[in-house]
Order: structure tokens, then sequence, then C-alpha cells
């Protein structure tokens, strides 16, 4: 193979840490139709040490995680296969049942052209130590005062995994993801703002992204409103979305099956039980589990399927998720007390769920 250009081996971070690098818009290439048409990703061959190293980098990723009943690395891949799966369900503005503008198309084709997915969600949890970011915050951990009590798992996971992309042994790797290093620096953006997204309850956060979803879908009609040039809109919906993607796909079990939904319910509750057993978690969490996940359902879980059906990307597609979402709910109002209860009765006699 060729040897990588000088810029795979350049430093492109552009903050103290990564949180400050959280962009409200990433500016994304315009797509071109024709091209992706004349493509036959059959016909697409990596070279045998571009392969390799893939696979050591994917490697090495999974032995970074900690081995928790739910943040681990078997999470992980589920969440990329939500994700995978969500991009498989795009489909084109005139494909839509919402009604768009034309330029709207622009909002699918960068998401079609950027499946960043398929490197950012197997590092989101990269090191999570089993319990919160608040969590961590309280014990005085050193990475908590490292990213200044803030996004702490989300901000480390970014720098442990962009430290393993960035090792020499990787640089063909490098070389085949960026042509250009504006490239590379585009990629590292939609890293962090993907990972960062997957911070749902830190306020500013929520507060930015509540404000992007309103600015980008529901723009004032007052006529003194100064609207952006459609670009940075159309740029600023795809960031908005591809962050919601990743929201959706971190809780992607919530919105699927009924026995999906409960395999990893038992298993956070197993996560945040073995916290509170070992004086890392105050309250029990049995008290509050079966009110606090219809809380849940109400105001994240569906609240979230209800946007990916707004934004228009996913056609028909997004009921599913809605659909799942509200059968989900019902089942925990009318199963969950008892559910809590067994799962809390198994782990207090030392059984396993």
């Amino acid at each position: 193979p060729a040897r990588p250009a000088p810029f795979v081996n350049k430093d492109v971070t552009s903050g103290d840490n990564p949180r400050d690098e959280y962009a409200k818009s990433i500016q994304l290439p315009r797509f071109d139709p024709n091209s992706i048409n004349s493509l036959d990703p059959d016909r697409i061959e990596l070279d045998g040490s571009v392969q390799e190293q893939l696979t050591e980098l994917i490697t090495s990723i999974a032995k970074a995680y900690n081995d928790n009943p739910f943040h681990n690395f078997e999470h992980a891949t589920h969440v990329t296969m939500s994700v995978n799966k969500i991009l498989k369900r795009i489909v084109a503005a005139d494909d839509c049942e919402v009604e768009v503008d034309e330029p709207e198309d622009q909002v699918y084709s960068h998401l079609h052209d950027y499946t960043f997915g398929i490197t950012s969600d197997p590092i989101h949890d990269l090191d999570h130590p089993g319990v919160s970011n608040s969590q961590m915050v309280a014990e005085q951990d050193a990475r908590a005062e490292l990213y200044a009590n803030k996004s702490v798992a989300e901000q480390n996971s970014v720098d442990l995994a962009w430290d393993m992309l960035m090792d020499g042994e990787f640089a063909e790797l490098r070389g085949c993801l960026f042509e250009t290093e504006d490239d590379m620096k585009r990629f590292r953006k939609l890293v962090v703002n993907s990972v960062m997204a997957t911070d749902i309850f830190d306020p500013d956060l929520k507060s930015l992204r509540n404000d992007r979803w309103d600015t980008a879908f529901h723009p004032p009609e007052s006529s003194e409103y100064l609207q952006p040039p459609d670009e940075d809109v159309r740029d600023m919906k795809a960031t908005i979305v591809i962050e919601h993607i990743i929201q959706a796909s971190d809780v992607a079990h919530t919105m699927q099956h009924w026995h999906v939904y409960q395999k990893w319910n038992r298993r956070l509750f197993e996560e945040m039980y073995a916290a509170h057993t070992a004086g890392r978690l105050p309250n029990n969490p049995a008290d509050g589990w079966y009110k606090g996940e219809l809380w849940f359902y109400d105001n994240y879980i569906i609240p979230l399927a209800k946007k990916l059906k707004e934004c228009g990307v996913f056609g028909v597609a997004s009921d599913e998720f809605l659909n799942y979402a509200q059968h989900n709910r019902r089942e925990w109002e009318t199963k969950g007390e008892k559910i809590v209860k067994d799962m809390h009765n198994k782990l207090s006699n030392g059984q396993s769920l």
C-alpha cells in the first residue's frame, strides 16, 4: 500500500477537552447522488493490512471495556447495530410522507454519506466505571477533576478511543478513513458530538440540543427573525439528527421488542444494584425503579421517538420506534412492580438475573 499522507499523524483536536470541541453545527460535504449510484459496495476491497489494523483496533476497544452488567462491549455492539439499522431506514425526501422543501434532501444525503456510527458507537461507553457521572464527581474521581465534572465518562471514552486510533500502528487505517486533513477534522467533530450526545442528563447539553432542534425544525415565524442560509440550516439539521440517532440507539432496547427491553432493563438494574451494595450508590435502585422507568418513558423515550418521526428522515419506519416505546411503557405499567420485586429478591439472595 502507498505510504499514508503526513496529516494522518497530526493532532487535530481543538480544545482542552473533548467537550470544548462540541459543535452546534458540523459542515458536511455536499452530496452527489450520481456518484453514489455509480458505486457498488460489494466491489470495494480493503488492503489486507488495513483490514488487519481495523480488526486490531476493534479488539483493543473491546478489551478496554469493563465487565459491567450493562455498560459493556455487548451493549456497545447492540448500539452499533441499532445505528446501522436506523441508517438503513433513511429515505429520500421525495419518499417521505412528511412535507419538506426540495433542499431538505441534503439532510438525508448527509446522513447517507456519513455512516459515523460504525466508529463512534463502539467507543461511546469505553472504560465506563459502572456508575453515573454524578457519582464519579461525588467520589472525586481523578477523571472528574480532569474533565471539570462535566460529561466525565463520555469525555474519557473519546480521549481513550482517539488515542487508540492515533497510535502509529493504525496509520494505514487512518489513511484509508481520511482522504484529506479536513476529512479527519470533520470525523473528529462527528465522533465528539456523537459521544457527547449520549450524556442525556447534563442540563447544559440538553438545553443546547433542544434549542438547536427548535431552530432547525421550528424556526420563529416572526418577520424579525433572521433565517440562516439554507446550507447552514441543512448542516444544523443533519448534525442534530445525527445526535438523535445516537441517542435513540443508546436506548434502543426501550423501543424494541418487550423481551429485548427486559433483558437490558435487568442488566442495568443489576449494575446499579451492584454499585449500591458496594457503597457507591446511596439509594437502593429497587425503591424507585418502577416509577423511574415510567418517568423515563414519558419524559425521554417517547418524546425522542416522536422527534425521530418529526424530523422526516425515516418515513413510515419511524412509527416502529414510537409504537414499541408506547407498547413497552404500557407493559411496564402493568407488570413492572412485580418485575422489580422479583429482580430485587433474586439479587438480595445472591442469585443472578
